[in-house]
């Protein structure tokens, strides 16, 4: 009985682990971990790409809206 319930609390301890441990996003290239939201790593690593085949648009948006005729 005593067995039973020490591997009882050890299972649910690994289990608790293993859904509670968080692990930080690292660059392939560098492995920095990732700062908050950025998609660009120092090095240069693109994180994320857009859903979409549409180029990166950098810079402000309203800046590219009042060049437009």
């Amino acid at each position: 009985m005593f067995y039973t319930t020490i591997f009882a609390i050890v299972l649910i301890i690994v289990i608790l682990a293993k859904y509670l441990y968080k692990p930080v996003e690292r660059c392939p290239e560098c492995n920095a971990p990732r700062e908050s939201d950025h998609p660009i790593c120092p090095c240069g690593y693109v994180f994320e790409f857009p859903d979409d085949d549409d180029p990166f648009e950098y810079g402000d948006p309203e800046d590219s809206a009042k060049d437009s005729p």
